[in-house]
């Protein structure tokens, strides 16, 4: 009995020991975080069923901004970024902190929430753009005691923000401009507040103005000139010392780069019409079909999709793509749009009933207002045909009469004949 107790002492020891094992090296990889292709991320993140899916994201905002600035991978030390759940909104986040590494190499350190990494306008896509600006201003050098963290201007990080994290064949702006309006210009627009980050509309205006501005300097010889701005002299100490960054490089041509500014707004605006106008019911259809194409309709086949890993950034990406629509969408679709984006945010909590009740809705909702909008569009085409000012000519045969022989009676011939007599 001794020998057997002694053997299961040993048998927990062991299990006790791996435990303690796996908790260490998870801890260690936990530390260590995932570095990005590159090296300008080392990413920590806590909610490990997004950790592919950001992974992805930070490597192409990555690849993006070595593209746009022309800036070579360095061994400098990597961003870290952190990334917290809903749980830490309430935090003062997002921060970016810089300290000193050993040696008084700089530590930059960007705390994200991750519901916000993805978005340009957001202040979580300003600071994780200026944390990539700061690792090429700072050039892996000891920082200065006492030194503070440079500003960067605000059109500057906006802008970058918007071409890293959404791409700059999203921006379509109006150009009033084009119609007798005052040109705007780069002086004024320097020197112009960011919009708050409740409104949307003025914010993106912003933003895309800012993307085209620092899209037309970068043209050429500009991006050289850019990146001397942004790290002049790698052995001058005194730089590492500035409290902001000139919010203008000095060597950048105003007037030239103005008038690239304003081409590239006014080829934008082009496209602003279908941008902007209110889409027919049917198009909003169309629209909205396509940005659902990945939801199944039955509720088995839902709820596995909920299940799968990364599914809360994929059901944000559709909730944001179904509210775009919702201010472009004819008022006959904003229903299925409003109660798509509501299953989505609650699908994963009902029951299989209810789940499957929220789906045959959806189903017979879209049916009903696909009825409808073809019914609109045939009045519409019958309105179009009845108000033309001329006549189509397919009915024009059915208008003549062929001409027909007279035949007369006895009747006939006598009127006939007291006609011709001049009674």
């Amino acid at each position: 009995m001794s020998g057997g107790g002694a053997c299961v002492r040993i048998l927990l020891l062991l299990v006790a020991w791996n435990a303690i094992l796996s908790g260490v090296q998870n801890a260690v990889a936990k530390a260590s975080g995932i570095t990005t292709p590159q090296g300008i991320f080392t990413l920590h993140i806590n909610d490990q069923m997004h950790s592919r899916s950001i992974e992805c994201l930070m490597s192409g905002v990555e690849k993006r901004f070595y593209e746009l600035t022309g800036f070579e991978a360095q061994d400098y030390p990597p961003v870290v970024v952190v990334l917290h759940g809903h749980e830490s909104s309430e935090r003062g986040l997002p921060v970016l902190r810089v300290d000193a590494l050993e040696g008084g190499r700089p530590k930059i350190q960007v705390d994200l929430l991750t519901q916000d990494v993805a978005s340009a306008g957001t202040q979580s896509g300003i600071l994780l753009v200026s944390s990539m600006i700061l690792r090429e201003y700072y050039g892996g050098r000891a920082l200065q005691v006492g030194s503070s963290i440079p500003k960067i201007p605000s059109w500057f990080s906006h802008g970058l923000a918007y071409l890293c994290l959404d791409g700059i064949s999203r921006k379509t702006i109006p150009a009033p401009y084009l119609e007798g309006g005052p040109p705007p210009g780069i002086e004024a627009f320097l020197l112009e507040k960011p919009p708050d980050d409740d409104n949307h509309l003025l914010q993106d205006n912003y933003n895309a103005r800012a993307a085209y501005l620092l899209q037309s300097g970068l043209n050429g010889e500009g991006a050289s000139i850019f990146r001397k701005w942004i790290r002049p002299d790698s052995s001058n100490d005194q730089h590492c010392s500035l409290s902001s960054l000139p919010i203008w490089p000095s060597d950048w041509p105003m007037q030239k780069i103005e008038r690239r500014w304003l081409l590239l707004m006014a080829a934008s605006s082009h496209e602003v019409k279908s941008t902007i106008e209110q889409l027919t019911p049917s198009g909003s259809l169309r629209k909205y079909d396509n940005v659902v194409k990945e939801i199944p309709m039955d509720a088995s086949s839902f709820q596995k999709l909920c299940m799968e890993r990364g599914w809360d950034f994929t059901s944000q990406g559709i909730c944001s793509k179904l509210s775009a629509l919702r201010q472009q969408s004819n008022p006959l679709v904003a229903p299925l749009i409003e109660g798509t984006m509501d299953l989505l945010k609650s699908g994963r909590s009902l029951p299989d009933k209810k789940l499957s009740e929220r789906l045959s809705a959806l189903k017979l909702l879209r049916a009903d207002i696909l009825r409808q909008s073809q019914a609109i569009d045939a009045y519409l085409d019958w309105y179009e045909a009845a108000k033309l000012p001329v006549s189509s000519g397919l009915f024009d045969q059915y208008l003549k009469s062929s001409e027909s022989t007279i035949r007369k009676g006895p009747v006939g011939r006598y009127l006939d004949a007291i006609e011709s007599r001049g009674w």
